[in-house]
């Protein structure tokens, strides 16, 4: 029996260009992460999101320590993470620009796969991200539909081809 070996990897430069590439190939959910701030509702678009611990509910996500939006949200010290479904991508396309009306389509809040309500837990300097950590207080839960993924640059649907995992 031969032990498996990894493909050494063709050599590129360690650049961002090549590095965004490389992330990309990690296909990821995306979610709107969303709080309230002095009546005022402000949001972010992430492929960061993660679940960290079951006991306790934690979970993170990653934002741009140079956003204008997180420095202002986490002063809300909490927010909720709303799991984007498959037909929310054009929306989860123009509300990534910076200047966008994130709150125009409020049936993306209503439709979401699931909400997770969030007090602000810790945060953590991630070179030019923040990795910010959220102890989970509440959630809902849609059981149909299925989540919008990101690819390589594009927004996409997750198709099943097995069961479900216990």
């Amino acid at each position: 029996m031969h032990a498996a070996r990894a493909i050494a990897p063709a050599a590129h430069e360690l650049d961002e260009r090549n590095l965004r590439g490389a992330f990309g190939r990690f296909a990821t959910g995306v979610a709107f992460v969303t709080a309230e701030v002095d009546g005022t509702p402000l949001g972010l678009i992430v492929s960061s999101f993660a679940a960290v611990s079951l006991r306790p509910p934690l979970v993170s996500f990653c934002a741009a320590r140079d956003s204008l939006t997180w420095r202002r949200m986490r002063t809300a010290g909490g927010f909720a993470v709303n799991v984007l479904a498959a037909g929310h991508g054009e929306f989860a396309r123009r509300a990534a620009a910076p200047d966008a009306d994130r709150f125009a389509e409020p049936d993306v809040l209503r439709d979401a796969l699931a909400v997770i309500d969030c007090e602000l837990e810790a945060e953590h300097p991630g070179g030019d991200h923040s990795i910010v950590i959220g102890r989970v207080r509440r959630l809902r839960v849609c059981r149909d539909g299925r989540p919008l993924v990101y690819f390589a640059g594009r927004f996409g649907a997750f198709h099943p081809h097995d069961q479900e995992i216990a």
